[in-house]
């Protein structure tokens, strides 16, 4: 069954954008690209909210593609996901998800139960004789999570996951050339219509992630792009001192740009600047195979949907 195309879905409050295709190894082959209006007030902030609208604009879709394949996964952007870096006994996989929730709750004010989550290890390291795992983990509520699973009941398609944005980019940014060395932190900053997403990754892992509340629609709203720019140069200047306060260790070494807003004529020539690092307009390097169908489209405009299915590069 998972030997089949995928059908991967980035819903943003504005635009879904949606990519059909597989993992092949560490590759995505895709054979379909295509974006529609999101109806008006059917997602915010990564929530479905109705539900009805939503199914109805995929099912068109869908048709007028004549897509045919039943499997389907979902890349989402929220400020309902909590991350959190623990550090826990070096121990195997089941012991380690078994602490989870008792750790993350003296940390988070949140009740655990509520929420569906996931980690990866960042490393492995000796405090004295004791080896420890530093982890970082992800948890998203489940009422959001829920809302996916019976739209693909409504669809009749067959969810295979639900991956965060920050999450699926993170598994793009592990080998060279893509990034020049392991210790390399790429900041991935994702210019959208209604936020900006701001990641941090070493070696195909997410350190760090922030949305803030500044996207394109204030540009719609009256104000220049020149102010837009500026607004947003002042948020993620706030996220970077952030970061590099929480440990002496911590740096960022090279900025990518995507989302709507990279293609802003003065935006990486900006951001290089104002924020003193290298920057550049995010450029694929191989890891996604288009078919001549589909040549001509802006794989940075699909990233998130196109990077979900890596995830699927084991099934």
């Amino acid at each position: 069954m998972f030997n089949k195309d995928v059908l991967s879905f980035d819903i943003g409050t504005y635009n879904t954008k949606v990519i059909m295709g597989k993992g092949m190894g560490k590759k995505v082959k895709i054979k379909e690209a295509f974006t529609f209006r999101t109806p008006e007030g059917s997602v915010e902030d990564g929530q479905i909210l109705n539900a009805e609208a939503l199914k109805e604009k995929i099912q068109r879709s869908i048709r007028e593609k004549d897509i045919r394949t039943k499997l389907v996964t979902f890349s989402i952007a929220s400020t309902k996901a909590v991350m959190r870096e623990l550090v826990l006994p070096c121990t195997n996989e089941k012991k380690i998800e078994a602490m989870i929730p008792f750790e993350l709750s003296k940390h988070i004010p949140i009740t655990v139960s509520d929420y569906v989550i996931d980690y990866v290890v960042l490393e492995v390291f000796n405090e004295g004789k004791v080896k420890k795992s530093r982890i970082n983990v992800v948890a998203l509520p489940k009422y959001i999570v829920k809302r996916y699973y019976d739209l693909c009941n409504e669809l009749d398609m067959i969810p295979t996951s639900l991956v965060l944005h920050a999450i699926g980019s993170s598994w793009y940014f592990k080998d060279k050339p893509i990034v020049k060395s392991a210790d390399e932190n790429v900041v991935l900053i994702d210019l959208g219509h209604s936020c900006t997403n701001c990641s941090i990754i070493r070696d195909g892992k997410l350190l760090f992630n922030r949305i803030i509340s500044v996207g394109l629609v204030d540009n719609m709203k009256g104000m220049t792009e020149s102010e837009y720019i500026e607004k947003c140069m002042d948020e993620l200047k706030l996220v970077f001192r952030f970061y590099l306060s929480i440990k002496n260790e911590n740096k960022l070494d090279r900025i990518v740009l995507l989302g709507g807003g990279s293609k802003l004529d003065d935006i990486k020539r900006c951001i290089q600047e104002k924020l003193e690092r290298p920057t550049e307009v995010f450029r694929d390097k191989g890891k996604f195979i288009i078919n001549k169908k589909n040549k001509d489209i802006l794989i940075s405009q699909y990233f998130n949907a196109a990077s979900a299915l890596l995830l699927d590069k084991g099934r």
